[in-house]
């Protein structure tokens, strides 16, 4: 098979040999998972981005560039950098509530949940959320979670970053207008949530404590912990709904473990990229994109409890990715580095 390194990396000649080889392709699939379609570069924007939020209705993209103090759009279907949305401190979490067409964004350095309206994006409401600013660490909230089932955003705050020793998970519902319910996490690093609808529960990394919280959702409260040896550093979080596997990537060393939900113990585990931040699942192809500073690494559900490692592609840094199954399109966002500006790269998800 021939390989090729994605145009996007502008790298000397000895940096590209190593990136070539980290290239991996199981010889049992015809097809690289993914084909980079366009790059679209981003000259102007400096430092680290967050998540990603998607409006099916006007075909807009958003990412959360938390340096540059920005939300920034873009063109669901070419990619097109549309425009810069100041105004915010620290952004990290988006989520769009399709219902009553809200986008809604985590503002870490303004501790609270902005509720922006996606047609001007003039400010429909500020909510206020666990207070960092007066202890000057003011970087609360970050991690969430909007569950489409349910319409309830969830929003990881406190903690460390606001200099207390455990952190909240507050619950806000796009229909009321409010903050319904606040679950304890003892822990004070909460990184990124999953809800469970099926077994009423909430699952959270708890990376300070190399811990994986499980909430029950009808008491709010942790109900298990659950660990395994060698996990570090837990950030990214995905899960397979139908068959009750939850997935989470940790860092140093980059580690992807498979957990039974039904009794909390591992049933496989592989490395994968380093320094990742986004995990996502696609339940069509049963495949599981997690995306880091080391890449991108794609793994295939070959049952349950069995994982083929398919793809390991450089991003150039791009640790946050979203996919819209309608498109059959994965988005990975990498910042500035020595060897290029910050881009949107585009990918087509192949079958």
């Amino acid at each position: 098979m021939k390989l090729s390194l994605t145009p996007t990396l502008k790298l000397p000649l000895g940096i590209a040999a190593v990136a070539l080889f980290s290239l991996v392709f199981h010889p049992a699939f015809a097809e690289t998972p993914v084909t980079l379609l366009r790059t679209i570069y981003l000259p102007e924007i400096t430092g680290d981005f967050d998540h990603f939020a998607v409006d099916l209705k006007r075909n807009h993209l958003f990412v959360s560039a938390e340096v540059h103090h920005s939300v920034e759009m873009f063109d669901l279907h070419t990619g097109e950098h549309l425009r810069s949305l100041s105004g915010y401190k620290t952004p990290h979490t988006l989520a769009f509530d399709a219902k009553k067409d809200e986008l809604l964004v985590c503002d870490g350095g303004d501790s609270s949940l902005l509720v922006v309206d996606p047609s001007d994006f003039h400010r429909i409401d500020r909510i206020q959320l666990v207070d960092g600013s007066a202890t000057g660490k003011g970087d609360s909230p970050d991690a969430g979670y909007y569950d489409a089932a349910t319409r309830l955003l969830y929003i990881g705050n406190g903690g460390a970053s606001a200099d207390l020793p455990n952190s909240t998970i507050s619950v806000f519902s796009p229909e009321a207008g409010k903050i319904i319910a606040n679950i304890d996490i003892p822990g004070n690093n909460v990184e990124s949530i999953v809800v469970d609808d099926a077994h009423r529960r909430l699952y959270v990394n708890i990376r300070d404590k190399r811990e994986i919280g499980v909430v029950d959702l009808e008491a709010n409260k942790v109900i298990a912990i659950w660990t395994v040896d060698g996990l570090n550093k837990n950030t990214a979080m995905s899960m397979d709904k139908a068959t009750g596997r939850l997935f989470v990537a940790g860092r140093n060393p980059g580690l992807f473990y498979v957990f039974d939900v039904n009794t909390g113990k591992v049933v496989a585990q592989m490395p994968c990229v380093n320094v990742n931040d986004d995990m996502i699942f696609d339940a069509s192809s049963k495949r599981v994109y997690v995306s880091g500073l080391g890449g991108l690494s794609v793994f295939h559900e070959d049952t349950p409890d069995r994982y083929t490692e398919l793809l390991n592609l450089p991003t150039n840094g791009g640790k946050t990715s979203a996919y819209v199954p309608s498109l059959h399109q994965l988005f990975v966002i990498h910042p500035k580095t020595d060897v290029d500006v910050a881009a949107l790269l585009v990918y087509k998800v192949n079958p």
